[in-house]
C-alpha cells in the first residue's frame, strides 16, 4: 500500500503544479513532522534528549534532512515541470546507485552480476543523454541523493521513523525560511478555509508519513529483498503515469534505456535473492 501511494504520488503533485516546489516541500516537511511525531507520541517514547548528547547522530540527521528535502524538491520539480519520466528513471537506478555508493564509501565489494547491472545503468543514462542532447541531470539527482540519504541512515542509531521524524524537524526551519526569502510569505493554516491547495498541502504531510510508516512495519515482517523488490513498483507506476496520463513522449531512446534499465534490476534483484537465500542456508546450518 505504502508503494502504491508513492507510485500514484505524481498526479497528487500534478494538481499543485502552481505552487513552487520549495513551498510544498516546507508543507510536506512540516506536515510529516506534525504526522510522525503524533504517531511517536501515541506507540513509541519520543527522546528529545539527543539534540543534547549526542552531537554526532544530530550531525547525521541533518545531513539526512538535506538530502531527502533535495530528493523531495527534485521529484516535485520534475513531475511539474513534464520530467515525471525522469523521476521515475531516478529511482529505478536508485538501488544500483546504493551499490555503488557501498563500494566507494564502505569497501563493499561488487559482484559480478551487480557490476554488469551498474554498467547497463550506465549505459542507458548515455543512451538518454545522447538522444536529448543533455545529461538527465533530474534523474541523476533523484538517485543520488535517496542514495546518499539511505547510506547515511544506516549510520544513524535511531529506528527508521523516529530518525525521519527528526529529519523533518531539523529541516522544517530551513525550507520555511527559504520560502519566506523568495516568496516573502508563507501560511501554516489555510488563510481560506475552503481552499483546496491548502487542503492538498497539508495532506502531502500525510502521503509522505503513511508510506515510511508501512515501510517500516513491512522490513519486520518480510524480508529485505522481497522488500526492495515490492518497492520497485513505486518507479513503475510512476512510469505508466509519465507515459498514460501525463502523455510525456516516449521515444526509441527511452524505450532502450528502459529496457537495460529492467534488465539490470532483473539481473541485481536475482543476486540479491540468491544471496539472501545463501545466507539463510547457512544459518540453517550452522
Amino acid at each position: 500500500m505504502g508503494t502504491t501511494i508513492w507510485g500514484l504520488s505524481p498526479i497528487f503533485y500534478s494538481f499543485l503544479s502552481k505552487v513552487p516546489a520549495i513551498e510544498i516541500v516546507a508543507h510536506r516537511s512540516f506536515w510529516s513532522m506534525v504526522f510522525l511525531f503524533l504517531y511517536l507520541t501515541l506507540f513509541a517514547k519520543v527522546a528529545f534528549r539527543i539534540f543534547v548528547r549526542d552531537s554526532q547522530e544530530l550531525f547525521l540527521l541533518s545531513l539526512a534532512g538535506i538530502l531527502i528535502a533535495i530528493n523531495w524538491y527534485g521529484f516535485i520539480y520534475a513531475v511539474n515541470s513534464g520530467n515525471a519520466l525522469q523521476a521515475s528513471l531516478g529511482y529505478y537506478i536508485f538501488p544500483l546507485v546504493a551499490v555503488f555508493l557501498g563500494y566507494s564509501f564502505n569497501q563493499e565489494k561488487f559482484t559480478r552480476i551487480q557490476f554488469i547491472s551498474i554498467i547497463l545503468a550506465f549505459i542507458s543514462v548515455v543512451i538518454l543523454t545522447i538522444q536529448s542532447g543533455e545529461i538527465p541531470t533530474l534523474a541523476l539527482v533523484l538517485a543520488f541523493s535517496f542514495g546518499l540519504y539511505g547510506l547515511i541512515k544506516g549510520k544513524i542509531k535511531l529506528d527508521p521513523i523516529s530518525s525521519v521524524a527528526f529529519e523533518t524537524l531539523i529541516i522544517v526551519p530551513f525550507t520555511l525560511f527559504l520560502v519566506v526569502l523568495f516568496y516573502r510569505e508563507f501560511h501554516i493554516f489555510p488563510s481560506d478555509r475552503g481552499s483546496i491547495t491548502h487542503f492538498l498541502l497539508i495532506f502531502s504531510g500525510l502521503i509522505t508519513a503513511i508510506p515510511l510508516v508501512l515501510f517500516s512495519s513491512a522490513t519486520k515482517f518480510f524480508s529485505y529483498a522481497t522488500v526492495g523488490l515490492v518497492q520497485y513498483l513505486n518507479p513503475s507506476i510512476q512510469f505508466l503515469i509519465a507515459v498514460y496520463y501525463f502523455n510525456e513522449p516516449f521515444l526509441l531512446g527511452h524505450f532502450f534505456a528502459f529496457l537495460l534499465i529492467w534488465i539490470a534490476l532483473a539481473f541485481y534483484s536475482f543476486d540479491s535473492i540468491r544471496s539472501e537465500v545463501t545466507k539463510a542456508d547457512m544459518r540453517e546450518f550452522t
